[in-house]
């Protein structure tokens, strides 16, 4: 996929504790939270990219071909590069995972656990 961004997780430790049907369950419900909360930072305009976010087990794709130029701030072709200084709507911009990692990383977890069965 050209052009796309893909925002991944682990969760290694937890493999080994866990049926892999039960474990499949809890990827998929952090993936979709994730989604979800970092949804209020990525960059608005028109709306498109925030609409082409999509989950694929445990991966998040934006799949615009200027999702990876939003997502990194910068970009460069053959004959410049240039950086995104400013963005239509306030509190969006570059790395959108790690605004939502600050503040959701902890109810992340949770939402995992419980979809695989996990009191917490």
């Amino acid at each position: 996929m050209s052009g796309g961004v893909k925002v991944s997780f682990n969760l290694n430790g937890i493999e080994r504790k866990v049926s892999p049907q039960a474990l499949a369950k809890g990827k998929l419900a952090i993936a979709n939270q994730m989604l979800l909360d970092m949804e209020q930072f990525v960059p608005r305009k028109g709306g498109d990219l925030r609409g082409s976010g999509s989950v694929q087990r445990d991966r998040i794709t934006y799949s615009k071909p200027y999702a990876r130029a939003q997502y990194y701030g910068s970009s460069y072709n053959k004959n410049r590069s240039f950086k995104f200084r400013r963005y239509s709507t306030p509190g969006t911009g570059p790395r959108w995972d790690k605004k939502a990692s600050a503040i959701h990383a902890k109810d992340w977890s949770k939402v995992g656990l419980r979809a695989m069965g996990v009191r917490t």
